[in-house]
């Protein structure tokens, strides 16, 4: 659980996902140009913090509900009065204390902080989380679009305004209403905000705390190691509705 020294995206952590690949590799016949990398929420964080701590290891990398920024979600944790109130505690004894007491940890330990070099190695990423995340779940959908943003070339970035707005309000400015179609995302999830750019692709949709992992296996069956995204959508194809929204 994410709420020891060791947990919480720790440079014990990440060599501990490092090891595991290296195992692989070592006993099984693996294809080195197709090692994706798959995680919701704190896994969502955890994808994300590989992608920038190792780009190189992967062909492509899925985050469902992720957390990117640590500081900023113990702020959005501690000021609530729920269930999901107690992460900021967790994360205090993963970071030895506060946000105020120990930054550099918290920055060390967040993705936003080594998504640059994601982005620089040109790693493809796909995030997507259910619009309603923050208010049902615990992981308001400005952690996703701050990763996004940090990958995405700057005319593409989404504003802190616009943000605050798909924050509070549990949709998008219709500017950037998604109008296309995803076979992956049926009426009962459908798509509001789509977002690609460079090697990164935004999907904002009707759940919670919830990503799509039939949309993910479909979509990195198409990524190889080295190469720029690919973000075509298949003809057909079934949505994972029995991903958690809580």
């Amino acid at each position: 659980p994410n709420q020891t020294p060791k947990a919480c995206g720790s440079d014990f952590a990440v060599q501990d996902v490092l090891d595991a690949v290296a195992y692989a590799k070592a006993h099984a016949a693996i294809d080195e140009d197709r090692v994706y990398l798959v995680g919701s929420s704190g896994g969502g964080m955890m994808t994300l913090l590989m992608a920038g701590r190792s780009p190189e290891t992967w062909a492509a990398c899925y985050a469902a509900c992720p957390i990117s920024d640590l500081a900023r979600w113990h702020l959005e944790t501690a000021s609530r009065n729920d269930r999901w109130s107690r992460y900021a505690g967790m994360m205090e004894k993963s970071c030895g204390g506060s946000p105020e007491a120990r930054p550099d940890e918290y920055a060390h330990r967040s993705p936003i902080t080594h998504l640059p070099a994601a982005r620089k190695a040109k790693l493809p990423i796909d995030i997507c989380e259910g619009i309603h995340d923050g208010h049902i779940g615990s992981v308001p959908v400005g952690q996703s679009i701050r990763a996004y943003n940090a990958l995405a070339d700057e005319k593409d970035r989404i504003s802190e305004e616009d943000i605050a707005f798909i924050e509070e309000n549990e949709k998008v400015p219709e500017r950037l209403a998604f109008k296309g179609r995803d076979p992956f995302f049926d009426d009962a999830i459908r798509i509001y905000l789509r977002r690609e750019s460079a090697n990164v692709r935004l999907t904002l949709f009707e759940a919670g705390h919830a990503g799509n992992l039939n949309a993910a296996a479909d979509w990195f069956t198409r990524q190889r190691r080295g190469r720029p995204a690919d973000w075509s959508v298949p003809a057909t194809g079934s949505g994972s509705q029995d991903n958690s929204t809580y």
